[in-house]
């Protein structure tokens, strides 16, 4: 047999041993990574499930292994969320010992997010708030948040078979606040004067680490206002992210874009702390003596104020 013949046979031999390597011989799954399921669930702020309201849009999720680098990456529309489809999950051999998932919900264009392509390890992920110009009243403003949900899951592989092992699920929950804003009669307390009157809130962290956990620089937020003919100005609802350690929000009133009233409070001293899930109503009647409410509510729930 010549050089040639017996390098042939070498190289064949490799391939062959490097294909039963690579994969589960079938008289023996005992190496055999066990394939599995897994859902998406999300909840609100009390932990009901809200996963078929709809309120859930997109999710994206990654899959990274036991060094936290990158194995997969898949975007779950929201009919697939609705419907509660379930993701199939088959490892190839030899497997990994653990994955961790990571889901964000809700993603848009309002927001600094990675390309799923230019994730390779877990430290990757970020989230972070576009800017808009600043003004007199915060040195930095945001573009306000979409109703961002997060959640992640640690699962560890099991081995032995080819038959689905028990089905995951990774739960996602709100990670943004709403926030409502009402001035009564601020016009007649400016003097009735005509011009731009708006509402600047600060300040909080304008995004969040690979943990979902509140992180960067500090931020505002200019909400789009409204006065109605009686000079009462309002905020509809936007979303924020909330402040971190119990800080409150400082709420800043602008007539041509200069500060005329500033509170970060409610007249009973209650501060202005957003809570994620859950809408924050700021009411202040300028009427008579200033009064000053601050009052969390359900998401979505805009607490009904009685004009006096």
């Amino acid at each position: 047999m010549n050089n040639t013949n017996k390098y042939g046979l070498l190289l064949v031999a490799a391939l062959l041993l490097t294909g039963l390597l690579s994969s589960c011989l079938k008289e023996n799954f005992d190496d055999c990574p066990r394939p599995f399921r897994l859902f998406i669930k999300a909840i609100d702020a009390d932990q009901n499930d809200i996963t078929a309201s709809g309120e859930v849009e997109r999710v994206i999720l990654f899959v990274f292994d036991e060094s936290q680098q990158i194995v997969d990456a898949l975007e779950l529309n929201a009919n697939a969320v609705k419907s509660r489809e379930p993701v199939n999950i088959a490892l190839d051999y030899p497997g990994h010992k653990a994955l961790k998932f990571v889901a964000w919900g809700n993603i848009d264009g309002s927001v600094e997010f990675p390309e799923k392509a230019s994730v390779k390890q877990l430290s990757d992920l970020y989230l972070k708030l576009k800017s808009i110009s600043a003004t007199k009243a915060t040195s930095s403003v945001a573009q306000t948040p979409p109703d961002l949900f997060h959640g992640s899951l640690d699962v560890s592989v099991e081995y032995g078979g080819l038959e689905h092992a028990g089905d995951q699920t990774v739960t996602i929950i709100r990670k943004t606040s709403q926030v409502t804003v009402s001035a009564y009669a601020v016009k007649a307390w400016n003097g009735s004067k005509e011009g731009s009157y708006t509402f600047e809130l600060h300040e909080s962290n304008n995004g969040f680490d690979m943990e979902g956990n509140p992180t960067g620089e500090m931020t505002g937020y200019r909400p789009q206002t409204k006065m109605d003919e009686n000079g009462h100005l309002f905020a509809p609802l936007f979303q924020t992210i909330p402040t971190s350690g119990g800080k409150s929000y400082t709420l800043s009133i602008l007539y041509n874009g200069e500060v005329i009233y500033s509170a970060d409070r409610g007249t009973d001293g209650k501060p202005f702390i957003p809570e994620a899930g859950r809408l924050l109503n700021i009411i202040i009647d300028f009427r008579a003596e200033i009064s000053i409410k601050s009052i969390v509510t359900p998401w979505n729930q805009v607490f009904q104020y009685v004009e006096i």
